[in-house]
Order: C-alpha cells, then structure tokens, then sequence
C-alpha cells in the first residue's frame, strides 16, 4: 500500500504583520481592519482568552483555552482557515483530526484495512499539546514554511500560551489547547516523527497491511494476522521514534495503550488479558465491513429510548435521541469507496 500524498511543508510566507494582514483581508475585511485587528489582539492578549473551566482537566495538567466571542478568536479563526487550512492537501493520508474532511470517521474507515483479522494496538501522547513548546512552533514557522522572522514571530507570539493555569503560569509557552489554529500546528510541528513511525510500521509489519491512523493525541496501528506479541516487540520501537527528537518528545501513556484482537479481547502492553471490550476505536465499532457507534453510545441510545416511551412529550429528550441518531446514521453509513476489510 503506498501513501501518495506529498510530505511537504505548506509554503505559507508569511514575512512581517503587513503581509498577514493581506492573507487574512477581503471585501468585507481590508487590509487597514485586519491590521487593527492584529495590533489590538498583540497589545491586548491576555485580555482575549481564559481557561475553560468544564473542559480543563487540572488535575492531568491539561488546560483548555478559550478565545471565543473575542478579537483573538476571530483572528486565531482567520489564520486557521486562511493560513493553515490550504494545505491540508498536503498532509499524509494517515493524519487526521482538525484536519478538513478528517475526522474521528475517517480515522477508523483508514484502519479497517483490506484483509481479515486485524488487532490494533492503541497509543495515548501524554500532554500533547503542551510538548509543543513556542520555539518548536517558531523553528516550524521559521524554517518550514518560507516565513520571515518577523512574521514567524508574530504567529507564533498569536498562537501560544503560557503552559499551566492562568493565574499560575510556568516558565515556557505552548500551542494552546482549544484554539483553532492549534490541531494543525500539532501536525505539522511533528510531522517528521509521524512519518519516521509510519515508515516503522510498514518495515515491522509488512505483508500485513499495517496502518497507522494519527488523530491529534491518540494514535492506533491496525495490521492483518498479527499477534500481539508482534505489537508488544513492536512498542519500545515506536516509544524511541517518539522520544528521538530530545527537544521535543512525545512520551506515551502506558496505562492507555490497548492492544485488541479483532474477537474483541484486549490486552495491556504487558500482555496482560483485561477481558472483551469490542474491537474500537475513539469510540466506533470496527466490524468486518463497516462501522458501528461504540458500545457507550449503544448503550447511551437504549437507555434514551427506555425514558422517552415514559415521557415523549419531553422536548429536551426528543432531540437529544434524535442527535443520537442523526449520528449512529453518520456513522454507519458507508460513504468511502473501497471500506472494505474481511476482518
């Protein structure tokens, strides 16, 4: 199986504020607005954006930001989809997540394969926004995408954030967690690493149609007839490709990663039996030609049904059930020419 899709860096040439300004203006925004956009989001940062409080996980060390309904938020907006999106043609076909016409779907469609009895083995990166630290981002800016150094400065000065609590930062800053800009620039700031495991995976398991799916934080390797012995030879292997680079390595979770025999047993990476969970996937049913909403989501609609017999004029639960299953439809449905595995 060959990955056609070009490893290249995306040029962007972004080389001072003036030439952001251009890239990001249009009839309803000109160039002079965009700048004073620019310049009040640069004077006013710390105003624009706080922890979100719901979505923030303290105690894991991992703070989501939100810049919504602000000046950075529309501007953060604007370089997303005016600076980065572009060039999400030129990501490997194996990368997904934040990504356009890649989500969790397609991450899953991608790891179905095209032979029977697959195991796949589940990573988690630890902390994974905050490895990516403000001078990684620079280097990238600077060094990959024909940026000049006033313009790599300014992106990256708009796009991190000091790594911690708000009120308690630490002493170095990062992509921030939650905005728009930050699932692409965790692509492309480790994209050199994501292609060495991929061509790791290939060479280990060949002739067992491997595939590797990235999405943001959580990576998965899928191949045919390979036992999880094969995997757990293969883990210290993918943890040195993931600690190689010393200035910015990706530790894993260990007590996260999975590995699960298409019967569905899974195992830790010590090969431990932790019992039957289902062969899935960032919460999707892998079955032999298709996919199927995940066992909590199963379980999540059962339950709605049961309570809507009893109280269908409950407006509040009607629409709840029927998201559920606008998304159980989504899921299911085949819209991938060549979904085919004989799992």
């Amino acid at each position: 199986m060959k990955n056609n899709k070009p490893h290249n860096y995306p040029k962007i040439g972004i080389r001072s504020k003036i030439e952001l300004a251009k890239r990001l203006s249009d009839c309803r925004n000109p160039v002079d607005k965009i700048k004073g956009l620019i310049d009040d989001v640069v004077n006013n940062y710390d105003q624009y954006w706080i922890d979100h409080a719901r979505l923030s996980e303290p105690e894991k060390g991992k703070w989501v930001r939100d810049a919504s309904r602000s000046n950075l938020g529309k501007l953060l907006k604007l370089i997303s989809e005016r600076v980065l999106t572009p060039h999400d043609h030129m990501v490997p076909v194996f990368v997904f997540g934040g990504l356009k016409k890649r989500n969790h779907k397609t991450a899953v469609e991608y790891l179905l394969g095209t032979r029977r009895q697959r195991i796949i083995l589940k990573l988690d990166v630890t902390r994974f926004y905050e490895q990516i630290k403000s001078d990684r981002v620079h280097q990238f800016f600077l060094q990959k995408t024909n940026c000049g150094y006033r313009g790599a400065k300014l992106l990256t000065k708009l796009c991190c954030v000091p790594v911690g609590a708000k009120d308690k930062p630490e002493n170095y800053k990062s992509i921030g967690r939650g905005f728009s800009t930050s699932s692409r620039l965790a692509v492309w700031c480790n994209l050199d690493t994501f292609i060495k495991l991929d061509r790791l995976i290939r060479k280990e398991l060949k002739g067992k149609d491997p595939r590797i799916a990235v999405y943001v934080d959580d990576i998965a390797i899928t191949a045919s007839r390979a036992t999880k012995e094969d995997l757990i030879k293969l883990y210290p292997k993918i943890i040195a490709i993931l600690n190689s680079d010393s200035k910015q390595p990706l530790p894993l979770n260990n007590k996260k990663t999975k590995i699960i025999t298409h019967t569905g047993d899974t195992y830790d990476i010590g090969g431990n039996h932790l019992g039957c969970k289902g062969f899935e996937h960032l919460g999707i049913q892998m079955k032999r030609n298709s996919l199927e909403v995940g066992v909590k989501t199963k379980s999540k609609i059962t339950r709605l049904k049961n309570k809507h017999k009893d109280f269908k004029n409950n407006t509040s639960l009607t629409k709840s059930l029927q998201s559920l299953r606008q998304y159980e439809n989504y899921i299911t449905k085949n819209e991938t020419a060549g979904l085919k595995s004989d799992r």
